[in-house]
């Protein structure tokens, strides 16, 4: 029986933002990107839902008074927990407090993996939620470290699946393939990731966020699955549907919200917005993966 969900990244609630700060953010109207996610992922009965972090606008950058980060982590939380499938979430660097570094206020009402949890999502399909800012500074290390126990808690899980037969998808907040970047963003220890990545044949795809941009990486016999910000252009989030005879169906969802979806993309270039959007086959695509076939043939 195909598994259908949705995953969606970066949607950073600033309550009463001074300004948008850099595209293709819309931070001055986070509140309405926030109105608009619970009906439209409501209205597409997903299995379940999985957001990739940075709910917030803490951590650096932004400089969010205290009390303004934990009226945001409120309205934030308010506004998820009108999804009715099951949800299930990791922090991103700007979930922190922007004055102490602090999770505390985001972890009393998110889920905070230390360093990572590993939850049965629907059958034969688990998911491994990793936190990168689980053991460092997020204010040097602003795209996290992949760490020792980060890399043992991965590697149990991902032999306890295939011993299961499960698939295993990996959810963490910052890109994993240094060769595919060209500039900063992705996590510190990255190629030690890969290599377990590598080693791990029920880990059937990686998705991350953290640079708003759409990109599905076909890596050996994996995927690595980056998605695009909820707070500004191309302003929506992926479907997915994996299916018994192993592909993986992916399709970009935008938000019915014209006005600001038009506001956003008039930051920037075309040729930045199509960075940002992705080629169509970073939106829109069926892919057969090996690993799944292999372990739901």
């Amino acid at each position: 029986m195909p598994i259908r969900f949705a995953f969606l990244t970066d949607t950073h609630h600033y309550p009463d933002a001074p300004e948008d700060y850099g595209a293709p953010k819309m931070l001055t109207r986070s509140q309405e990107v926030l109105d608009a996610i619970p009906p439209a992922l409501n209205a597409q009965a997903f299995d379940f839902v999985f957001h990739g972090g940075d709910f917030l606008c803490g951590g650096s950058s932004f400089d969010l008074p205290t009390e303004t980060y934990l009226r945001s982590i409120d309205e934030a939380a308010a506004a998820f927990a009108r999804i009715e499938a099951p949800f299930y979430s990791i922090p991103g660097n700007h979930d922190c407090d922007a004055q102490s570094g602090s999770f505390d206020g985001f972890a009393a009402r998110f889920p905070y993996p230390d360093p990572l949890i590993v939850v049965d999502a629907a059958p034969r399909l688990r998911l491994a939620l990793a936190n990168v800012f689980h053991d460092c500074d997020v204010f040097e290390k602003g795209s996290g470290v992949w760490t020792d126990a980060l890399d043992e808690a991965l590697r149990a899980a991902a032999a306890q699946a295939l011993a299961d037969g499960c698939a295993l998808l990996l959810v963490l907040h910052t890109w994993v393939l240094p060769e595919f970047s060209w500039d900063h963003g992705v996590v510190e220890g990255a190629p030690r990731l890969v290599k377990t990545l590598d080693e791990s044949p029920a880990i059937v795809a990686a998705f991350t966020g953290h640079r708003h941009i759409n990109r599905i990486t076909a890596y050996r016999d994996y995927l690595v699955v980056d998605t695009a910000c909820l707070i500004g252009f191309p302003l929506g989030y992926r479907s997915v549907v994996l299916s018994d005879d192993g592909f993986f169906k992916t399709r970009f969802h935008t938000l019915d919200l014209p006005d600001l979806l038009q506001a956003s993309y008039d930051r920037s270039t075309p040729e930045e917005n199509r960075v940002w959007e992705g080629h169509i086959f970073d939106r829109d695509v069926d892919i057969l993966s090996p690993r799944l076939r292999a372990l739901w043939g």
